[in-house]
């Protein structure tokens, strides 16, 4: 055994002798090798990894890498030769990583063998990994393992060169374990050349309203459960006449039931108008499911007055005509002022917002909204499901989005011009709790620009505007954290790290 591993390193040993040797009847001198290595290849590095930028259909660029401005050792005594702006993609591969770096997330759900319910933004913001958790947190399914057997079978991600690392980051810990962690959380903290600020150095704009009233073409919708063919998204597929023949019925526990069609339903209760928030319960952190609407509607509490309803009476099953409910209590949906929504901004009610008639409640999630109202049932036994975002994500025993803040008009990683202010708009919602303070960092989290929210009430949304002014050429993230006073007066606040909304952006 002793002779045979002294022949092992003496082959070794040649083997590191011959490239030696190579090198040296090269005849490069050292100094055209230094240059080389340290000049010439991160130019031509630099300019075959330079980060992706995409033109959205509307015109807008959008840059999701930074270019990296940062010297790897600042010791160095040739620093500018130890900077290379490429880091992000050569050494991260940063534009092939996380989940919409081959696709969309509703590229991704339409494609799917099986069915999937599908939600569509209109607001200018990208749909994330941030939405998932929200229903895979109590559906008897697993996400995690349903991912990763989806992704390993599928011939397209192969074919790019997929792995582990696509939608992961390998976190290297102090003590030695190795940790996977999700790329979309954890990429602005690895990710080189994100310029910091601290929030005194910040020259910022702010100003927040309640009343902002979002068009019908930035309105969220998801996908009803009937066939595909059955759906209505588009007002074209709509009529009057349609809208005149459309019947509710209302059932259950009561000695007035009946069939009645709209009108009928309108001239006999009335209808009110009002300006109401419609937030989904699944929105993930900084996530565009949510918008506002002048809404007109039949008031259900002077229908509960008139059905002649019995006094066992616990639960309103608003069903659509897909079968779809959520059972509510009673008690809460008369608390909510719920409506049979029947308009919308001076309008009939979208195709995609549950034409012909939709059931609406103050504060509460649009989870509990039915589209395409076909049935009121009142009854007795049953377990409201009366939703307040009040969700918490199974992975972590957080919760999950409740405050929640996002920006709005403006992609991740949108270029803005330099010389001109960068403006943003935005939410911040916490369903039945008022928002009290919003703050932006721009250093990572070391530190905070702060805007109290006064006197915000719970059936409208706090939309906030910011101009941010005299930025320099880079890139930049912002931290955002929103707080909201819950019912016994303390104060909740989204500041862990899969809570907060991180936003970045460009200036060039």
């Amino acid at each position: 055994m002793k002779k045979r591993l002294t022949v092992i390193a003496l082959v070794f040993a040649l083997l590191m002798t011959f490239p030696l040797v190579a090198y040296a009847d090269s005849g490069l001198p050292q100094e055209d090798v230094s240059e080389r290595t340290s000049w010439e290849k991160n130019e031509e590095a630099d300019e075959k990894y330079a980060p992706r930028v995409v033109t959205m259909d509307n015109g807008v660029q959008v840059q999701k890498t930074p270019f990296n401005d940062v010297a790897l050792d600042t010791q160095a005594g040739d620093v500018e030769s130890k900077t290379i702006a490429s880091w992000n993609n050569y050494f991260l591969n940063a534009d092939n990583r996380g989940c919409t770096a081959c696709h969309t997330i509703e590229d991704a759900l339409e494609s799917m063998e099986t069915y999937h319910g599908i939600i569509y933004y209109g607001y200018n913001v990208e749909q994330g990994l941030q939405n998932c958790f929200g229903c895979h947190s109590f559906y008897d399914n697993y996400m995690r393992d349903a991912i990763h057997t989806l992704h390993e079978r599928n011939s397209t991600f192969k074919a790019m060169g997929g792995s582990c690392e696509s939608c992961h980051y390998i976190a290297r810990h102090d003590d030695g374990t190795i940790e996977y962690q999700r790329w979309d959380y954890v990429k602005y903290d690895v990710l080189r050349g994100i310029a910091d600020r601290p929030a005194e150095e910040m020259n910022l704009s702010f100003e927040w309203n309640q009343t902002e009233v979002t068009p019908h073409e930035k309105m969220f919708f998801k996908t009803i459960k009937s066939n595909p063919e059955t759906w209505l998204t588009k007002d074209s597929q709509v009529s009057q006449e349609d809208f005149d023949k459309w019947t509710i019925t209302l059932s259950g526990d009561i000695d007035n039931g009946g069939v009645y069609t709209l009108p009928e339903l309108i001239e006999k209760y009335g209808t009110e108008t009002r300006l109401m928030k419609s937030h989904c319960t699944v929105n993930g952190p900084g996530q565009g499911m949510i918008y506002q609407a002048e809404i007109t509607g039949i008031p259900l509490k002077a229908i509960v007055e008139d059905i002649g309803l019995h006094d066992d009476v616990l639960i309103v099953e608003p069903v659509g005509a897909d079968g779809y409910y959520y059972p509510i209590s009673l008690e809460t949906m008369l608390k909510e002022e719920a409506l049979l929504v029947v308009g919308m901004n001076g309008d009939t009610i979208y195709a995609d917002q549950g034409w012909p008639c939709a059931f609406w409640c103050n504060e509460m999630s649009a989870g509990n909204f039915t589209k395409q109202l076909a049935e009121l049932r009142f009854v007795s036994v049953g377990a409201s499901w009366d939703f307040y975002g009040d969700f918490v994500d199974a992975t972590t025993g957080l919760q999950f989005d409740k405050p929640n803040v996002g920006v709005l008009t403006a992609y991740d990683g949108q270029i803005f011009e330099l010389g001109k202010p960068v403006h943003l708009e935005g939410y911040a919602d916490a369903w039945n709790e008022p928002i009290v303070k919003l703050e932006f960092s721009f250093d990572h989290g070391q530190t905070w620009q702060e805007y109290p929210i006064e006197d915000a009430n719970t059936t409208q949304w706090v939309y906030w505007k910011m101009d941010i002014n005299d930025l320099p050429a880079g890139s930049y993230l912002i931290k955002i954290r929103v707080s909201s006073q819950m019912a016994d007066g303390s104060i909740r606040t989204n500041d862990v790290p899969n809570q907060m909304t991180n936003y970045m952006f460009n200036v060039q």
